[in-house]
């Protein structure tokens, strides 16, 4: 065969990789990078959207820091991040350590099943159906607790309640994912671990500090990367039930965002408020992929 007609070949190849990457590449430059570039640079200008956008700098993110809203909304935020993070990642791997001990595969086939529907259900209508659920007055949930003696808990009235509820809503809806993740990795366990860990003596509670928890650590990193990711941007959850309220106990950074860009159309200040919980989401991110080489343990 011919250098040429080598050459020829292996440019139809390219060709023809390049052709079916296309779709995934223009979707990624449309949809992602075309509008981050965009964004980035619409966070020096002072634009509303109708007028001729004027170039102002830095001093978007200037008055994002002596804004005392943002900076509350960015403690929600953190806050929901955190709690949010904790409970879905911690309990997606008990419950899943649970499951995979079950004897009976229609049980554990069950149970997966189970717990994860939720994950697949939008979040708007598990948004619609609890806050039909949590009514203080009219509520399934307070009913039953009144008949039970228990006096009527405002569940998404109250600053302190709202909060709460959302995170518990946040938790019932995503902890499935987590757990599906969690025994995907249980699953990639070899079981002569266990039973040499047996033969030597070594009890349930051993087991799972020495071997079970050790082994996930990369389903574990994974986990906290994705739970961390989405939490930062909660929106649609807070925005259904409580709107940011009561006061601004349940708003968070992407609600402002989404109030000063389409309500006030302040879309500079808005894009600058993207910008930076960018660069604290890729942070936190980097940060954990630094950090993951101490304590993540792969076979």
């Amino acid at each position: 065969m011919t250098r040429r007609r080598i050459n020829r070949l292996a440019l139809r190849e390219a060709l023809a990789g390049y052709f079916f990457i296309l779709p995934t590449l223009l979707s990624f430059l449309v949809f992602f990078l075309v509008p981050t570039i965009s964004g980035l640079g619409m966070s020096f200008f002072d634009w509303d959207f109708f007028s001729d956008p004027a170039f102002v700098g830095l001093d978007n993110f200037l008055e994002l820091m002596r804004d005392k809203l943002f900076l509350t909304t960015l403690k929600n935020t953190a806050l929901f991040a955190f709690i949010a993070t904790s409970l879905n990642v911690g309990l997606g791997m008990f419950i899943a350590i649970g499951i995979n001990s079950i004897k009976w595969g229609w049980l554990r086939a069950y149970l997966r099943t189970a717990y994860f529907i939720p994950f697949v259900i939008s979040t708007v209508v598990v948004a619609l159906m609890f806050g039909f659920l949590l009514q203080e007055s009219t509520g399934v949930v307070n009913y039953y607790l009144s008949r039970l003696g228990i006096s009527r808990i405002p569940w998404l009235s109250s600053s302190t309640w709202a909060f709460r509820s959302i995170i518990l809503i946040d938790v019932w809806k995503h902890v499935g994912f987590f757990t599906l993740i969690f025994l995907a990795g249980l699953q990639a366990i070899p079981g002569e671990l266990y039973e040499a860990a047996r033969v030597d003596g070594a009890g349930r509670r051993v087991r799972l500090t020495r071997i079970t928890i050790p082994l996930l650590t990369p389903s574990l990193f994974f986990s906290l990367i994705i739970a961390l990711i989405g939490a930062f941007q909660v929106f649609e959850s807070m925005y259904v039930l409580t709107n940011g309220g009561p006061g601004d106990a349940t708003r968070t950074v992407v609600m402002y965002l989404y109030r000063e860009a389409f309500g006030s159309f302040n879309m500079g200040y808005a894009a600058s408020m993207a910008v930076l919980l960018f660069f604290i989401i890729l942070t936190l991110t980097v940060t954990q992929v630094r950090l993951g080489d101490r304590w993540v343990f792969y076979r």
